[in-house]
C-alpha cells in the first residue's frame, strides 16, 4: 500500500493513484475500485451487506426495501444477482456438466459391465465346484451378487475419498487467492450414481452366472480356464 500507479479511468484520461487499500477477499474478477472523484460519471450498480451473526435477515431485507425504494433500488440475495446479470451462464453450465457426467457415466458403466462378464467367465470351474459341494444354484448367485456389491461400495469409498482430497487442495488454493470457497457435496446425486453402478454390475455379475451355471456342474468343472 502507499505507492501510485499509473492509469486510465474509462474515459481515456490518465491518472496517477496512490493504493490507499487491499482488500483482503478477493472479489473473483480481480477488479480495482477508486473514488467517486477518480469516477465522476459512474453510478453505484450494487451494495453488498453481510448480515452479522444473530441478526434477523426478514428484517434487515425489509430495513434495505425501504431505504432503496425512493431511487428504485432492489433487495435480493447475491444468487438472484447473479442470475439476473447473466442469466444464460448458469443453465449452460449445467448442460456442459450434465453432458461431460453423462459421456464419462457412460464409459464407466461400459467399463463395469465389461469387467463384471470377464471375471464371471474365468470363474465357471469355480462355480461349478461350488455347486458340486453341494451349493445351490441361488446360492451361488447370491453371492455373485454380494460380490459385485461389495466391489460398488469399495469402488464408491474410495471415489469419495479421492473427491475429497481434490476439494480440499482446491480449497486451500483458493484460500490462498483470497477467494475462500465452501465444499458442498450433492448427496443425492452421488447416491443416485451409486445405485446405478450397482445395479449395473450386479446385473453384469448375476446374468452371466446364470447362464453359466445352466450346464451341469460336472461339463463345467473340467472346462479348462
Amino acid at each position: 500500500m502507499g505507492q501510485r500507479v499509473r492509469v486510465w479511468l474509462g474515459d481515456g484520461t490518465e491518472r496517477t493513484l496512490r493504493i490507499a487499500a487491499v482488500m483482503a477477499t478477493g472479489t473473483g474478477d480481480n477488479g480495482v475500485y477508486v473514488t467517486p472523484a477518480n469516477a465522476p460519471g459512474a453510478r453505484v450498480d450494487r451494495v453488498d451487506v453481510a448480515l452479522t451473526a444473530g441478526a434477523d435477515a426478514r428484517a434487515v431485507a425489509a430495513g434495505l426495501e425501504r431505504a432503496v425504494r425512493p431511487v428504485g433500488g432492489r433487495v435480493g440475495t447475491g444468487e438472484h444477482w447473479a442470475s439476473a446479470k447473466d442469466p444464460g451462464s448458469e443453465r449452460t453450465t449445467r448442460y456442459g456438466f450434465l453432458l461431460v457426467l453423462g459421456i464419462a457415466l457412460l464409459y464407466t458403466g461400459i467399463s463395469v459391465a465389461n469387467t463384471m462378464v470377464m471375471a464371471v467367465s474365468g470363474r465357471v470351474r469355480e462355480f461349478a465346484a461350488l455347486r458340486l459341494a453341494g451349493a445351490t444354484r441361488w446360492q451361488v448367485l447370491r453371492m455373485a451378487g454380494a460380490e459385485a456389491l461389495t466391489v460398488v461400495a469399495f469402488g464408491a469409498v474410495l471415489g469419495l475419498a479421492v473427491a475429497v482430497l481434490n476439494l480440499a487442495v482446491i480449497r486451500g488454493a483458493l484460500n490462498l487467492l483470497s477467494a475462500p470457497a465452501t465444499i458442498t457435496v450433492p448427496w443425492p446425486a452421488l447416491a443416485v450414481v451409486t445405485a446405478a453402478c450397482a445395479a449395473l454390475s450386479t446385473t453384469a455379475a448375476v446374468i452371466p452366472t446364470a447362464l453359466a451355471l445352466r450346464h451341469p456342474a460336472l461339463s463345467s468343472a473340467a472346462v479348462r480356464e
